[in-house]
């Protein structure tokens, strides 16, 4: 039989582990006296009856053909239905105090009627247990017995139909103390007819004689065979809905021809329409039972692919929640790694401001001393590569300040490529697979630059001999499934960069180290391991993603994905530099808490042409512009006194709108989008009011930022 979708408990035993309270479980649970009848179903049934119609009129021109009497197959064929009976009355009897159904208490209580009148009738047979039978009787006993075990059992198959016709689920008694009373009346029901054909066995008409049959039984026949027709007819006419009802249909065909064979058709005991109809008999005891130990069978089948399924599901579930931990404490150790990493680069910066602003006023002042030019040149050249290793850390801790504006992707990939096809090998193909329509995106492009620069020469050294460098970029989706597999995603619209090389690939305890600042499978003295890490923290800085996938042997891809720019969104471009850089009076107060560096600052602002004050607080600072007007306000960011430059530059702004505003840090915070105006999140998340300088920086960095910021 085929299977339901829910769990189809058929019986006491199959339905116990799982089913609710009683009264909660029609709505949950699935039983043969709930369970739609398939189409499959109710093919096998009519199968079945077909058949037993088929064998019927195969059996019929030889009913009458006596066989020889077999004491033996009457206690042994009505042992088989008693059991059958018993046990399919039991099974009803436990959906029913599961389901509360009248009609399935009905149907339970019909074959507990089969099984209990079974006994009687096989102790009474005559040549059984004695000549006349074992519970005495008249003559006509077992035959009056036999007539009226089975006109009774249609009435009950009659209350089944009208039952569930209303869905009949009473509150009131309690369903054992019903069932109990139901059992109750049923032994009663038999014991009164026992009484009946025994006591009263005297004053029935004769219904067998000498083995053979009166007209009586003709009679008897026919009264049955209108019931089990009244009762096939309530049936359909409440609807053959479920799987029972088809089979207590089939049960009642089969009763029919049980009837048929042995007491209308045969000519008396032991003739082929006596076996034939009796194994009919046995056949419809045995409908019900079948398809429940077959269902139960099925459902068994099923609960064990469900338990593979689960424990399928259950190994993913583990193997999932490890690769998140994973991912977890990956990206722990990287923000960890990341605020050690942020926080050295600031203190770095700012002695390296200090050096890199000493070490251009010494060359500049002694640029006739070619020992001094050329020493001092070495030391600005190394401090110069110390900032540059700085800024790589500040990007791997996504604290760098970016200068984002609305970026073509293709025309930048298109520029870049063609620098790099004149650095990298002759022996290396670059191919391009440039999607027309790509969505606009806003980045640092000059960050962007050095990370497919980076990717580029990265692929370059997996491919010594030579081989294909890949880019490919296109519009996709990153959706909740991925975002879930990918702490750091969040679903939406990306436009993606792929970067593909058939170098020599890497391996997987490789891969999952690979954007760990420091970490390089370089030869000593051939890399700093902060490239990589450098792209990871521009793409998180940015918004965007970054995965890699790489196998030995065949290559490695790199996927960067970068927001997509909403339509109506827009983004201010770089202001060019201005030509000239010398300063023209303008008063600049510099504000810096540490002492050395304040003087370096302070000797270049001299020496680019501007009056200068200086504060080594925003509280003194705040003094000098309540006394003093103020061109140019150029502070640091963090800062003793409990009030930062942002803060300060907040304050200065509110109290003198015209004052312009340059802000320094070697540890920022901010977020600025190239127009100089400061539109990013600032300190503590207030917009920025200003323009960011960087530290470290040359004196003409300096000069070149204070001239865009009196020209904005």
């Amino acid at each position: 039989m085929a299977m339901r979708s829910d769990v189809q408990a058929l019986g006491p035993v199959a339905a116990d582990a799982r089913s609710p309270p009683a009264g909660d479980v029609a709505a949950n649970v699935s039983y043969l006296a709930t369970a739609d009848a398939t189409p499959r179903e109710r093919r096998v049934a009519w199968t079945v009856v077909a058949v037993s119609v088929l064998l019927f009129a195969v059996a019929v021109p030889y009913a009458k053909v006596w066989l020889g009497e077999v004491p033996a197959f009457v206690p042994a064929h009505e042992s088989a239905l008693i059991i059958t009976s018993l046990i399919t009355a039991i099974i009803l009897l436990g959906q029913y105090m599961r389901l509360r159904s009248l009609a399935v208490l009905a149907l339970a209580c019909g074959y507990l009627f089969d099984a209990l009148i079974i006994v009687p009738h096989f102790m009474s047979f005559p040549g059984v247990f004695a000549p006349g039978g074992l519970i005495g009787g008249g003559t006509q006993t077992t035959a009056w017995l036999y007539i009226l075990w089975h006109g009774t059992f249609p009435f009950f198959v009659i209350a089944y139909a009208l039952l569930r016709q209303a869905d009949t689920q009473r509150e009131g008694l309690a369903p054992p103390a019903l069932a109990v009373a139901a059992i109750a009346f049923v032994a009663v029901l038999v014991l009164a007819i026992v009484v009946v054909a025994t006591v009263g066995g005297d004053y029935l008409p004769a219904i067998i004689a000498n083995n053979l049959k009166t007209p009586t039984t003709t009679y008897a026949v026919i009264a049955i065979w209108a019931l089990c027709i009244a009762a096939l007819l309530t049936l359909w006419r409440t609807g053959v809905r479920s799987s029972l009802d088809v089979w207590v249909a089939v049960v009642m065909v089969a009763w029919i021809l049980d009837i048929a064979l042995s007491a209308l058709l045969n000519a008396g005991r032991y003739d082929v329409g006596f076996f034939f109809g009796r194994l009919y008999g046995l056949a419809a005891a045995s409908f019900v039972l079948a398809v429940i130990l077959l269902e139960t069978s099925g459902l068994h089948s099923r609960l064990a692919t469900t338990a593979a399924s689960l424990n399928a599901q259950v190994r993913e579930s583990l193997a999932r929640q490890e690769r998140t931990e994973a991912q977890l404490r990956q990206a722990q150790k990287m923000e960890a790694i990341g605020n050690l990493t942020g926080g050295m680069a600031h203190d770095f910066n700012n002695l390296l401001a200090i050096v890199i602003g000493n070490l251009d006023i010494l060359v500049s002042h002694r640029k006739d001393d070619q020992e001094v030019r050329q020493l001092g040149g070495e030391a600005l050249d190394a401090a110069l590569r110390g900032a540059d290793l700085t800024q790589r850390l500040l990007a791997f801790a996504r604290r760098q300040p970016l200068q984002p504006k609305r970026v073509d992707l293709n025309q930048l990939i298109g520029n870049i490529t063609r620098l790099l096809s004149r650095t990298l090998s002759e022996d290396i193909e670059i191919t391009l697979d440039l999607d027309p329509k790509l969505w606009p995106v806003v980045i640092d492009p000059a960050q962007l630059d050095a990370g497919l620069t980076n990717l580029a020469t990265n692929a370059r050294d997996a491919m010594p001999k030579g081989g294909s460098l890949i880019v490919v970029t296109g519009n996709r989706h990153l959706d909740a499934d991925y975002a879930a597999e990918h702490a750091d995603v969040t679903p939406g619209d990306y436009a993606m960069i792929e970067v593909s090389d058939t170098g020599e690939g890497m391996a997987p305890d490789v891969v999952t180290r690979i954007f760990e600042p420091f970490f390089t499978t370089k030869e000593q003295g051939k890399g700093t391991g902060l490239g990589l890490s450098m792209v990871y923290g521009f793409m998180k800085q940015s918004g965007g993603h970054i995965n890699v996938y790489s196998e030995r042997g065949i290559g490695t891809t790199f996927r960067l994905y970068l927001p997509r720019l909403p339509v109506d969104a827009a983004a201010g471009e770089q202001p060019g530099a201005t030509a000239a850089l010398e300063g023209n009076g303008e008063t600049v107060l510099a504000v810096e808490d540490n002492v050395a560096l304040r003087r370096v600052v302070v000797r270049q602002l001299h020496e680019l042409g501007y009056r200068v004050l200086e504060a080594d607080s925003a509280s003194a600072a705040l003094a000098v512009l309540e006394k003093e007007k103020i061109d140019v306000l150029f502070t640091d960011v963090v800062m003793s006194g409990g009030m930062s430059g942002i803060d300060l530059a907040h304050h200065a702004r509110q109290q003198w709108p015209a004052i312009r505003v340059l802000i320094t840090s070697g540890f920022p915070d901010t977020k600025f989008n190239g127009n100089g105006n400061g539109n990013g999140n600032g300190h503590n998340g207030r917009p920025a009011p200003g323009r960011l300088l960087n530290k470290p920086y040359r004196k003409e960095d300096l000069a070149r930022a204070l001239r865009e910021v009196l020209a904005s």
